[in-house]
């Protein structure tokens, strides 16, 4: 079950939504202001393969992040 990122453009909060499938195909209303102007962001993601820590951010050279 895929958990997507979104920002309402309406007011600017960003929030999660849980979709059963990746097939799934809903109205996504902000849960401020129940805006439907919203837009999905690109989320980074960290995951473990192999023994070693793994993630997007490619901005050191550190195994994980600390803050």
């Amino acid at each position: 079950m895929p958990i997507y990122e979104f920002r309402c453009k309406s007011c600017e909060k960003v929030f999660e939504v849980l979709f059963f499938s990746i097939s799934e195909k809903r109205e996504v209303l902000c849960p401020d202001c129940n805006s439907d102007q919203v837009e999905k962001l690109m989320s980074v993601f960290g995951g473990t393969f192999g023994g070693t820590s793994s993630s997007s951010c490619s901005s050191c050279s550190a195994p994980s992040c600390t803050t």
